[in-house]
This record gives C-alpha cells, structure tokens and sequence, in this order.
C-alpha cells in the first residue's frame, strides 16, 4: 500500500476552509446490547486500521496541492460527550482525522470529511464493530456492504478517487442563486446543540407513498417545507425575494460502480421562490420529486461533477503554489457553497446487517456536523424498524425543527423526541 494518497477531488474543499475552532465534520454511531469493553475495542480498530490504510493518515501541506501521509499506530479511544464533533486536534489525536468514542453501550466515529463520505464513514463503523464483536463473542460475520473482510489485504479500488476515474470531458456549470438565509442567534461557538426524532420507518414509508414518493424524497421535501414556512413569517425585505434551497447529497455510487471508501458525493439544492405564493406540503414533495429526475441521474451527474475534475487536471491550475489556492479555495467554499442552501438534509436511507451482527446492534445514529453559518442540519438513517433524524444545529432558535416534527405529527406519526439541551 502507498505511504501516501492524493486528496479526491471533492476533498480538495475541506482542508482551506479549516479554523481554529471549525472543520467539515459527520458524525456516526451505533447502540450495542451490551456496554463497551474499550480495550477489545482498540483492538478491533487496530485491524480494521490495516484493512482501510486511508484511515491511517493525517493531512499535510505540499508545494502544490494538500495530501494524506500514512501515520502508524491508532487515536486515542476517549468518552462520549454531550458536545460532539468538536474540531478534532490533531495533535492530541495522534495526528488522525477521525475520533473514536464510547460511552456505555454505544460507539461513535466523528470523521473529518477530507477522509471520507457517509458511505466510506459506515463501512468504517460496521468494519469496526463486526471485528469487535468477533474479537469479544467470536462471531463469524459474514463481508457484505458495509462491512469488509479484515482477513483480506486492502483492495486498490477502494482506495482510487473516483471522481478522476469517471470524470471526463463534457462539463456543466455549476452557477446558482445564493439560496434564503433564515434569522437566528448564535450559539457560542463550540456548542452544539441537537434534537433527534424517531420514527416507525414503516409508518414513514406509508406517509411516502401517500405522497407518491419514495421515504428520501418525501423527507427531502417535508424540509424543503419547513424551511418555506420560516420564510413566510421572515420580516426582511431583502430576504423575502430569495429562492429557498437546501442541499441534498447524493451517493454516486448508485451511478458509477466504485467500492471506493473515500468521498465519492455531490449535492443538489432544490428550491422554491416562496414569494410565488404558499406551497402546500403535497406540492413541494411533488417539486422535489420532478427535481431529483432531472438532476439526480448518471448524465447530469457525471457532467457536473467533470467540472471540477477538470479544474483540477487543469495545467495552469495544478502548478499554482498551493499558497495561492487556499484564499481561492476558502472563497469558492462559501460563493458556490454554503451560500447555496439554507439547510441541509443527508439521508444514509435504511441499513441492514447479517443476522450475526444485528442481534448485538440497537440502533444506528447519523449527525452532520454544525455549519460555519448559523442553521440547522439534518442527518437521518433508518435501522431497525426505526428512522432516527438527527437536527445539529449552532444556533438558538428550534423553528426549523418545530415545524418539521409538528408537520410528521399532524400526518399522522409518532414521534419521540429527545435533545442534548438547551442553550
């Protein structure tokens, strides 16, 4: 395996964009049956850290472009927290860009973005847990999705960025509107506060299909929704006239074959001019779902994600000191990126796992980490019967999140909640 990697190219965004106190981080956890042993745990990473070397690097400035050293040895295995996905520090990490936690019966990976997407972050978790349990029970688990098998060596393909594999020639824009902002207060700054939802994922299903649309388009929509209704009672002038959009990431695996574990997403942001009139619930699922058939399909995919590739084969741009693309990089972020949408929503949609494993395995947890601006953040999986939606947010208000758990509860669903607390 190579001492080093070359950042993908949808991880090319994150490393300019890191503060002091800020960094594009997700979040994934898993209830077990039983409480956490955490030295059979750090033996499980151990292997597991074998079998998915990009795991076992930190990030590092080169002439021309950032990349990712391989580094031995493993992070520190800490405490949960009521306050998750802090910046990680790097240098009490072990120089890693993931953190490993428990708390009683749960176990919890916060991963910096450069080195993975949700997919390549759940193939990591389950990984880990399927060796911890056949370290502590000696159980067989069969390799499937999400879960490799620790007595094989790393695959090549699961190391490749796929983007520059699939990227070709014919390129699309990626120009849009900068998207409504709703009011809010913020937090201090290293606070996040989260309140989760769940719900019966069958009685979720069958609220979908009373919509027309599949679990994803209809949740997608139900916050496209929300979001409208802030707008609606907005008393800014300025505000009032923007198109309301959130960002909606999409696994492009589904598209072009790749086992890659590294980030292989890109985004699409539906929205509405809310200035047109009221949209009801059924009309803005509807608007999602005629959306997502123009844009979420392998053409128009693979077009727009070519144009960053080609930005990055670009002769003039690969031999710009990295010095210089930073203040670019940091720019671009912001201007054809979190200006775009106004929350985001990222549905890791329902995960089954072998007999073997899903006996120990209570629930699966999904959270987006808080946003350089002030909002909310939705992040949502379903295991188990159960959908868990998880709001991160770094500001006060809980609009947002009111009106799209009052909206399911007024369809019809049960909806428990829970919260880390109040600001």
């Amino acid at each position: 395996m190579p001492n080093w990697f070359k950042l993908d190219n949808a991880a090319q965004i994150y490393p300019p964009v890191l503060t002091g106190q800020w960094a594009a981080m997700f979040r994934l956890s898993a209830d077990l049956t039983e409480d956490i042993d955490p030295q059979i745990l750090s033996q499980a990473q151990e292997r597991v850290l074998k079998r998915m070397p990009s795991f076992a690097t930190t990030l590092r400035y080169g002439l021309f472009w950032f990349y990712l050293e391989h580094i031995d040895g493993q992070p520190p295995i800490v405490e949960d927290t009521n306050n998750p996905m802090q910046k990680i520090n790097f240098r009490k990490n072990n120089h890693f860009m993931y953190r490993l936690l428990y708390y009683r019966n749960r176990i919890a990976v916060e991963f910096f973005h450069t080195l993975t997407d949700g997919t390549g972050g759940m193939t990591f978790l389950m990984t880990l847990i399927s060796e911890y349990l056949s370290l502590r029970h000696g159980l067989q688990v069969p390799a499937g999705k999400y879960i490799l098998d620790c007595c094989q060596p790393p695959q090549q393909e699961e190391l490749e960025d796929a983007f520059m594999r699939y990227g070709q020639n014919k390129t699309l824009g990626i120009a849009e509107n900068n998207s409504y902002q709703y009011w809010h207060s913020r937090t201090d700054f290293n606070k996040m506060m989260i309140i989760s939802g769940s719900v019966s994922t069958e009685q979720l299903k069958q609220l979908a299909r009373s919509y027309n649309a599949p679990i994803g388009t209809f949740c997608a929509g139900l916050l496209l929704y929300s979001a409208l209704q802030l707008q609606k009672k907005d008393r800014r002038k300025r505000m009032k006239k923007k198109e309301v959009k959130i960002s909606v990431p999409i696994n492009l695996r589904q598209f072009f074959p790749s086992r890659t574990v590294r980030n292989f997403s890109a985004f699409v942001n539906p929205g509405l001019y809310g200035i047109l009139g009221d949209y009801s619930l059924k009309e803005t699922v509807e608007y999602v779902k005629n959306y997502f058939g123009i844009h979420v399909n392998e053409k128009r995919q693979l077009a727009k994600f070519s144009y960053n590739v080609a930005a990055q084969r670009n002769p003039l741009i690969r031999i710009t000191p990295l010095i210089l693309k930073i203040p670019a990089l940091f720019i671009a972020y912001f201007t054809a990126g979190d200006l775009l949408y106004c929350s985001t929503i990222s549905n890791l949609g329902n995960v089954s796992l072998p007999e073997e494993m899903a006996q120990y395995v209570e629930r699966l947890d999904f959270m987006l980490g808080k946003a350089i601006m002030g909002r909310s953040m939705l992040g949502c999986v379903s295991y188990n019967g159960r959908t868990i939606f998880n709001f991160t947010r770094n500001i006060r208000e809980t609009e947002l999140e009111r009106v799209f758990f009052s909206t399911l509860v007024d369809l019809g669903a049960e909806v428990f909640i829970e919260s880390n607390g109040r600001e």
